[in-house]
């Protein structure tokens, strides 16, 4: 987990900021950026600043997570090990007509996936492991509708029997449904919690060995194509079972 959504998940911690700020009190520069993303969703800073016991808490949290993971995005931009890394991203995504809120939403999921998305330590942040997600953005930025539909075809088409083809094609179309609905996205844990529900799970022995087996190549297809990067794919199989990871 970045230090700066660890620090501004906290709700005190995230109030003293925009109340220093209020006050005209000197803030750190972690602090202008907590204060620069505020400003930038005015909605989630009045609703900070005006919590009350009638607010949910489940709406409180959902306002302290976007912000920190935006504060984070903005962190990481200047960070040495990353700023070179969320530049080209940034300008994929840009470059492909993303928005700058888009754009930024894009980068803190990515943060927010390191963060909660494994069953690592979340104390900790892989630096690495964000590095090679933001270098996945630009060939998923690139990728089009036609792009998605010519993978399907390709990767349906290269099963050795008919069993094979009718598990590559159904497994593909149920995932790139599942991860792509709303355009190409990183593949995560959660896409691949969908797609095992979904498809796999309970269906006869024979039929589940063959969709697992189709889930693992076409990560590794993806891979190939510069969708999934080595320690996601890793991590993707392992998820699945998969002894090679």
């Amino acid at each position: 987990m970045h230090p700066l959504i660890a620090r501004f998940l906290s709700l005190d911690a995230a109030r003293e900021t925009l109340q220093k700020e209020k006050t005209g009190a000197p803030l750190s520069a972690e602090e202008l950026l907590f204060i620069a993303t505020a400003a930038a969703h005015p909605q989630q800073r009045a609703e900070l600043l005006g919590v009350s016991g009638r607010k949910l808490a489940s709406d409180v949290q959902a306002t302290l997570v976007l912000l920190a993971a935006h504060t984070a995005a903005r962190a990481i931009a200047q960070e040495p090990a990353l700023s070179g890394a969320t530049a080209q991203a940034r300008q994929a995504l840009l470059g492909e007509g993303a928005s700058e809120e888009e754009t930024e939403s894009f980068i803190a999921s990515i943060l927010l996936e390191e963060a909660f998305g494994y069953e690592d330590e979340v104390d900790d942040f892989d630096a690495d492991w964000v590095a090679e997600a933001l270098g996945e953005v630009p060939s998923l930025a690139a990728l089009t509708r036609e792009g998605v539909d010519a993978l399907l075809l390709k990767f349906s088409q290269t099963g050795a029997s008919e069993a094979e083809r009718e598990a590559r094609t159904q497994i593909a179309k149920a995932l790139f449904d599942i991860a792509w609905s709303e355009g190409p996205a990183p593949i995560n844990p959660e896409h691949l919690e969908a797609l095992m529900e979904a498809e796999i799970t309970g269906q006869p022995e024979e039929r589940q060995e063959a969709r697992l087996r189709a889930t693992v190549e076409l990560l590794q297809v993806l891979s190939r194509e510069k969708l999934i990067g080595p320690m996601r794919l890793s991590r993707l199989r392992a998820q699945l079972g998969d002894d090679d990871a």
